[in-house]
């Protein structure tokens, strides 16, 4: 029987897995070697060490993450600023492992990947100034992220129920950021 040839992307696949179901802590050669069946001479062949592939996977991660977001963007009835926080919640709750490492661990991004696109649609769609924009998402971002963490550690919220406190929270943050301006969602 001939031998079968395993492939970057089949170790990064194996990763992957190993990740979902245990967590970043989870991730070791022999995890890895194990998900797919062999020894763990593949994953140093085509890596050259764990610590290449945990950089490949977390461009993986990151590329797993956009899927997510642009799922959302291209969902008619949500602001593209609901979607943004819905898509990093989902990714939360359906890419356990690969959030954690993406956003839980040394790895996490200094700057959210879409922090440029999210503060021009803000500035664009609700007339705020840069200065003011850049606050209002930091703080939101802060509330995105304990949503986030209650659902990928179990919690139970419906998409409903998140996006019903997205919009609690974005209203009290433009009332505080805004207080001059009238409520424009009361209209």
């Amino acid at each position: 029987m001939p031998k079968q040839k395993i492939t970057r992307e089949d170790v990064l696949r194996a990763a992957a897995e190993v990740m979902r179901r245990g967590g970043t802590q989870a991730l070791g050669a022999r995890a890895v070697a194990e998900e797919l069946g062999c020894s763990t001479q593949p994953i140093y062949s085509l890596f050259g060490g764990m610590g290449n592939l945990e950089a490949v996977l977390l461009d993986e991660a990151k590329r797993r993450y956009h899927v997510f977001i642009d799922e959302y963007l291209s969902a008619a009835g949500k602001s593209r600023y609901e979607a943004f926080g819905m898509g990093f919640v989902k990714f939360a709750r359906e890419e356990k492992g690969l959030f954690r490492f993406l956003f839980l661990s040394e790895h996490r991004p200094d700057v959210d990947p879409f922090f440029e696109e999210i503060v021009g649609e803000m500035c664009a769609l609700y007339r705020m100034d840069r200065e003011r924009a850049e606050a209002f998402h930091r703080d939101m971002a802060v509330f995105s992220y304990g949503i986030a963490a209650s659902v990928n550690c179990g919690g139970e919220s419906s998409d409903e129920e998140i996006s019903a406190a997205f919009d609690r929270e974005f209203y009290a943050l433009y009332s505080y950021y805004f207080p001059e301006r009238p409520r424009f969602w009361e209209k």
